[in-house]
C-alpha cells in the first residue's frame, strides 16, 4: 500500500513540475540532445585513533571506508550510489549499502529523489563527514536525528537514512534571498529493510538564506520536522516484538559563514532538537514515553587557508520531563570539544588531519575526556 503511495506523490509531482515549466517557458525543444551518460566514482576513507585519559585505554580503528559512484542518465536523470566497508557488527566490521537513489530535475529549482538516502532532519548531519570540523557528530545528532527510524538488536542505531521518495525545491526572493524546502516520504524501517509496517513517515526542513555577497558573510536559519512511528524489532526490553511506538521530533539550526576568494574564514552554526517518543532513548530502549532533547553551538576560525580551529558545546538531555536517575544515575549528558584541522592539500581538496580533545561531565556512562585524531582521504 506505501508503495502505491509513493508512486501516486511521484506521479503528482512529476505532472506538477512539467505543468511549472510549461508556464516558465523551459520546455526542451524536440530531437536529440545528443546527451551521453556519465560515471563519476569516488573514494572516502576515515582512520581515527582514540585515547581515553581516564583509563589510559587507546585504540586504532577504520572508522569509514566509503566508495561508490555518481553520474548521470539523461539530462534530467542522474544516479548515486555508496558503500560502506567499516560499519560495526556484532563482532567484526562489515559492509553495507548505504545510499542509492535517482533524482529527477523537474525544473531549474524543483527535483525528485527516489531510493536510500539521508533524510532531511537538522543541519548538523549535512554535509557529509568528508567536511565535518569535528570528528564525532553532537550528542542530538547521535541521539535523536539518527534513530528516527527503525532500530533492532541486531543492527544496532540507525544510519540518518531511510528508503523513501523526496521533493526538494528552491525559491529565489527578493534582494538575493533564497528560500528551500526539502520534504520526504519514506519508510521508517531504516536502511535495507523489508517494508513489513503499514505507515509512512514524514520528515522535512524548511530554510532561508541571505545573500552571499558582502564582507558581513552570509547566513541561514532553518527548521525540521519529523512525525511517524519508531518499529523496533526483538528486542528485549520490549515485550512485543516488532511494536510501534509513536514518535515525532522538531528542530531548529542556523549558520554563518564568511568566505574570501572563494575559501571558508570563519563558521558559528547552532542546532536545537527535541523529541517526544514512546521508544525511549538512543542508548536504553524502553517503552516510555519519554522526551529527549539537546542542543549545540559551535565555532570555527581559519587561522591560515588551510589551518582551522574550532570549538563546541553541546548538551542531550535523555528525557526533559525527568529530572536526573533516569539512565546509570544521570539524565544528561555535556561536552566541550576543542579542536584543530589541517588540509594538507588544500579546503578545496578535502583530504584532512582532524585533532578533538572532548571534555565530559555527567556523561551517564562515565567516559572519560578523550583526545581523537583522525586522517580523511577523498578520491
Amino acid at each position: 500500500m506505501k508503495f502505491v503511495q509513493l508512486i501516486l506523490l511521484a506521479t503528482v509531482l512529476v505532472l506538477s513540475g512539467g505543468a511549472l515549466q510549461t508556464i516558465d517557458g523551459q520546455e526542451n525543444p524536440a530531437g536529440s540532445s545528443g546527451f551521453e551518460p556519465t560515471m563519476n566514482p569516488f573514494f572516502w576513507l576515515q582512520i581515527e585513533s582514540q585515547l581515553d585519559l581516564g583509563d589510559d585505554e587507546q585504540s586504532l580503528m577504520l572508522q569509514k571506508a566509503r566508495f561508490g559512484a555518481n553520474g548521470k542518465v539523461a539530462k534530467d536523470l542522474s544516479y548515486h550510489f555508496m558503500f560502506d566497508g567499516a560499519i560495526s557488527g556484532s563482532d567484526e566490521r562489515e559492509t553495507k549499502l548505504l545510499q542509492t537513489f535517482l533524482r529527477y530535475s523537474v525544473s531549474d529549482r524543483t527535483s525528485l529523489r527516489l531510493g536510500q538516502f539521508k533524510f532531511p532532519f537538522g543541519i548538523g548531519t549535512y554535509p557529509s563527514f568528508s567536511k565535518w570540523d569535528f570528528n564525532h557528530p553532537a550528542f542530538i545528532n547521535g541521539a535523536i536525528a539518527r534513530d528516527l527510524v527503525r532500530r533492532d538488536a541486531g543492527t544496532g542505531p540507525g544510519f540518518f537514512r531511510d528508503f523513501g521518495l523526496e521533493v526538494a525545491s528552491s525559491q529565489q526572493l527578493g534582494s538575493g534571498y533564497k528560500f528551500g524546502y526539502k520534504v520526504m516520504a519514506m519508510n521508517g524501517n531504516g536502511i535495507l529493510k523489508n517494508d513489513d509496517n503499514n505507515s509512512l513517515d514524514f520528515v522535512g526542513r524548511a530554510s532561508l538564506s541571505s545573500p552571499k555577497k558582502g564582507g558581513f558573510g552570509s547566513w541561514t536559519v532553518g527548521t525540521s520536522f519529523y512525525t511517524g512511528s519508531l518499529h523496533l524489532e526483538g528486542d528485549p526490553t520490549i515485550a512485543t516484538d516488532d511494536e510501534a511506538h509513536d514518535e515525532d521530533a522538531w528542530g531548529v539550526d542556523f549558520r554563518w559563514d564568511l568566505h574570501e576568494d572563494n575559501l571558508r574564514v570563519a563558521t558559528v552554526q547552532a542546532e536545537m532538537i527535541t523529541a517526544t517518543t514512546e521508544a525511549g532513548s538512543h542508548d536504553i530502549i524502553t517503552d516510555g514515553p519519554v522526551s529527549p532533547s539537546g542542543f549545540y553551538v559551535q565555532g570555527t576560525y581559519f587561522t591560515s587557508p588551510d589551518v582551522f580551529c574550532a570549538i563546541r558545546y553541546d548538551e542531550f538531555d535523555h528525557d526533559e520531563d525527568t529530572d536526573g536517575n533516569t539512565v546509570d544515575g544521570y539524565d544528561s549528558r555535556d561536552r566541550t570539544t576543542i579542536g584543530a584541522g589541517y588540509y594538507p592539500y588544500g579546503q578545496k581538496k578535502l583530504h584532512r588531519i582532524n585533532v578533538n580533545y572532548e571534555i565530559h561531565d555527567d556523561l551517564d556512562h562515565g567516559t572519560d575526556d578523550q583526545i581523537s585524531v583522525s586522517l580523511t582521504l577523498i578520491f
